[in-house]
């Protein structure tokens, strides 16, 4: 038997008074190589005879396993087999060895090291288990019961079966099958198998669970040794909780996760464990060092990620994430059942995430567009990308396929995480995609080619030392250091632009968002634009994500955020004007209260009087803010509803009453210059106007981007140079009063021009919404952009369905717009049912695509 299977001497040496097999082959440091259940000095065959030539490397049987004697009658338990290991290293004389244990051989082993600490050099565990019985799968639990275990392990061979068909990723060749069957052809040969699984202690009444209690309590004098973990995470027996199990009780261990291979993990992948294996035992003892714990101190670490860490460490029961789930009831059909993630949970996502990422190729620097749903999987993935220093991309999923082909191309992403349904992009537009180093489908499953989360749940959540940052520099000459992630903007004003956000900006923002806004740890935040509750999860408050469809905010149930609000206790959120009347109006037709809001957060376009009065009747104890600020700079201006209350409005020096927004939050400064559609390359090419006079907003200040991804003409049009800092361009206009409020009246694109004067969109607009049947209003320009139009979107029970109704409603608005010096001279008026509207925050209207829509119906007029 000995010669066909095992090709090495064969020696023995007499133990506990049987003879116990082992192989020792080569010179050099000694390394002692541990089998497990049901396996022998055999599974070790290939790294003997890869390291032979640089190690002593010696592969003892257990007594009744492999080619050791049987021992009928006699059943040993741990601390038998643990005293044999002891006796039979001191037989052979070693006083210095490095260990590498699989499958029950890690816990025999680590008892038996406690026992000769000062001969150990280096730890090496395979696919085992130390102290975490209770995660065993049901199929060792079925084996150990003792009809059924004896049947299994001891009558037939279909223990051994099952190791070499389940625990083999890949098919084992019949001579490595023949291999691990020959020690165990008949019954009398398979009786330690059932031993091994008979002493396996699920509870405390075994009498080998002191035995397990010691190892645990002697664990950290392990940790302080040099380990190693290498594990094949197909392992259906030790699955990814044991691995990361293990993982915890080693926090400075290297950790070598295998994706193709299973239990067996020395057959599956040879070619990646035994060069780890070598490359471990062969380093100079002074250099094998654990990974750098994270600094908290370097700056280049991205700021989410150090946030999340820390609060997993300080808060870990804090709810990161709660998540509403309809599930079946027996009685009522369904019922809303409330997932909740706390950041202990979401830090061991991440960390598994981090692992598989890392597995597929991910760099630092790369940048890895998300489309992917919010939820936990959403902020997990994202942490865990910045946690690589690579840059998550962040792309509105409903702004229509060229406006997002355009991004993407724009992004040039090197990895694409997305949800199943967004996996199709990489089918419908190929071309997009020829540069990504892998896709991973943000579902348990995989879409088509790539990885799944599934699969990623696989990998150990042991903490991964996170990696810096790289650095840029900005084609402003800006010094944009840690660029932290790329979010693209709605694209109301044209096509969407990458914004790049750096580190040093976030911190900025996230500071901002804590002392104004006042979102603080243990708030529970109704977050209505997903991208805000990254800005949640760095800050403790945890994130309440509504069941709403990605790009469709319009499609949200008014009904689920009062079940939300009154369930959870919520006591922020953050969403757009439009959202916030439609809750509004519902709220006020059914009689509800949400009194548990106490902040409420209205932004993405400018916030009408109405739905300001309208949010504040059913939120009673909420004050009410509408923070002006943009993708690029975040915020800028800030006010509250008792402030919009309290203060005197001032007009413009030409009439317009434009919409107060506050005064610049902390750090940020503001100016108003005279507009232009030119380039200016610094301050000295501005004239900054006096107070009341409309002009065009420029910000500057530390959450302030610096730069558009891959757009040179934009970035040279969008930003002013001002010595060692800049100004960016909000591409809005607006006015500041004596007292520093800034006043906005639209965007510079949308005004429109004639011989005449300027008409500014909020301030004439803001006039036509008074009329009660307008649900809102849009100033375009018509014949070529010289002359404005007013186009009108009606309340649906007021949409003129017949040319007299149609006439006598422009008549209104011709009526209305003769009282305002600033309307008088408008007397284009059209209708349409529905505006188009950004998906981001269904407020900001496509004024470009109403005014080609309103050129085509005057032509057509006039062809008639």
């Amino acid at each position: 038997m000995t010669a066909q299977v095992l090709p090495f001497q064969s020696r023995f040496v007499t133990v506990a008074g049987y003879r116990m097999h082992y192989v020792d082959e080569g010179t050099g440091p000694v390394v002692l190589l541990l089998h497990g259940n049901p396996t022998w000095c055999f599974l070790y065959r290939n790294v003997i005879r890869e390291l032979r030539d640089s190690f002593r490397l010696i592969a003892p049987d257990f007594l009744g396993c492999g080619l050791s004697d049987r021992t009928p009658g006699v059943q040993f338990k741990a601390v038998d087999r643990i005293n044999q290991l002891v006796e039979f290293v001191e037989a052979l004389g070693l006083s210095k060895f490095s260990m590498v244990m699989h499958d029950w051989g890690g816990p025999l082993g680590t008892g038996f090291m406690l026992r000769k600490l000062e001969c150990v050099e280096r730890v090496i565990y395979l696919n085992t288990t130390l102290t975490e019985t209770e995660s065993l799968p049901p199929i060792i639990k079925l084996a150990a019961m003792p009809v059924v275990g004896k049947f299994l392990t001891r009558h037939t061979p279909t223990f051994v079966s099952l190791t070499t068909s389940m625990g083999a990723f890949k098919k084992l060749t019949p001579d490595v099958v023949e291999g691990y069957h020959a020690p165990y052809t008949t019954r009398q040969r398979r009786e330690a198998i059932w031993d091994f699984v008979d002493d396996i202690p699920f509870d405390a009444s075994h009498p080998t669970y002191s035995q397990m209690v010691e190892i645990a309590a002697g664990l950290p004098k392990i940790a302080e040794k040099p380990v190693k973990i290498i594990w094949g995470l197909r392992d259906p027996c030790f699955h990814r909780e044991m691995l990361s199990k293990v993982a915890a009780h080693f926090p400075k261990a290297e950790l070598l996760e295998i994706s193709d291979a299973s239990h067996l993990v020395l057959d599956d992948a040879p070619q990646i464990a035994i060069p780890a294996i070598k490359e471990f035992l062969s380093r100079p003892t002074e250099t094998v060092i654990a990974p750098p714990a994270p600094s908290r101190e370097e700056g280049s670490i991205h700021v989410i990620y150090d946030q999340v860490m820390r609060l997993a460490e300080e808060r870990p029961t804090l709810s990161a994430v709660i998540s509403p789930r309809w599930v079946r009831d027996p009685i009522t059909g369904s019922a809303l059942h409330y997932a909740h993630t706390t950041y202990a949970e979401l830090a061991k996502l991440v960390n598994q995430y981090q692992r598989g990422l890392a597995h597929e190729g991910l760099a630092p620097g790369d940048r890895v567009l998300m489309l992917v749903q919010p939820g936990a999987d959403f902020l997990a993935l994202s942490v865990a990308i910045a946690g690589r220093g690579a840059t998550p991309v962040f792309v509105d999923p409903g702004i229509g396929l060229e406006r997002l082909s355009r991004c993407i191309e724009d992004a040039a992403p090197h990895a694409f995480i997305g949800s199943p349904k967004a996996q199709i992009l990489r089918y419908v537009k190929r071309s997009l995609f020829n540069r990504i180093k892998f896709y991973v489908t943000a579902a348990d499953w995989a879409f088509s080619r790539g990885q799944s989360l599934g699969h990623f749940k696989r990998f150990a959540n042991a903490m991964l030392a996170p990696i810096p940052l790289p650095v840029l520099q900005s084609e402003q000459g800006v010094h944009a250091s840690n660029a932290a992630l790329i979010a693209f903007t709605s694209g109301a004003t044209g096509v969407p632009k990458g914004v790049v956000i750096t580190n040093e900006m976030l911190a900025a923002q996230l500071r901002t968002i804590r002392d104004v806004l006042g979102q603080s740890v243990g708030t529970r935040d109704l977050t209505l634009l997903p991208i805000f509750s990254l800005f949640n999860v760095a800050l403790g408050v945890t994130t309440v994500f509504p069941s709403m469809p990605a790009g469709k905010p319009l499609a949200l149930d008014p009904a689920q955020v009062v079940k939300l609000v009154h369930d959870l206790d919520i006591e922020s959120s953050f969403g757009s004007p439009t959202l916030w009347n439609k809750i509004g109006e519902y709220t006020f037709r059914t009689g509800a209260t949400l009194p548990t809001l106490k902040r409420i957060f209205m932004a993405g376009a400018a916030v009408p009087d109405a739905t300001i009065k309208r949010v504040k009747g059913v939120v009673p104890n909420a004050v009410i803010s509408t923070p002006y600020g943009a993708t690029e700079v975040l915020p800028v201006t800030f006010i509250t509803d008792r402030e919009l209350e309290a203060t005197s409005w001032a007009r413009a020096t030409t009439g317009e009453q434009g919409t107060l927004v506050g005064k610049p939050v902390p750090g940020i400064e503001v100016r108003v210059i005279k507009s232009s559609l030119e380039a200016l390359k610094s301050m000295a090419d501005c004239r900054v106007l006096p107070c009341g006079e409309i002009g065009e907003i420029i910000v500057s200040g530390p959450t302030c981007s610096p730069e558009y991804f891959n757009r040179p003409e934009a970035n040279r049009v969008g930003k002013i140079q001002d010595g060692e800092r800049f100004w960016h361009r909000m591409g809005d206009l607006g006015y500041l009063d004596d007292s520093g409020n800034l006043y906005y009246c639209g965007r510079k694109a949308h005004s429109v021009y004639t011989a005449e004067r300027a008409f500014h969109s909020v301030p004439l607009e803001e006039i036509f919404n008074t009329l009660p049947k307008v649900k809102r209003s849009a100033l375009v320009g018509v014949r070529g952009g010289r002359e404005p139009a007013i186009i009108i979107e009606p309340l649906p029970e007021f949409w003129p369905d017949t040319p007299q109704k149609e006439e006598s409603f422009r008549r209104e608005l011709r009526a209305l717009a003769e009282l305002s010096p600033l309307t008088a001279s408008i007397t284009q008026f059209f209708f349409h049912r529905s505006f188009p509207v950004d998906s981001r925050h269904n407020a900001k209207i496509y004024r470009e695509q109403l005014g080609e829509w309103a050129e085509k119906l005057l032509v057509g007029d006039q062809a008639a």
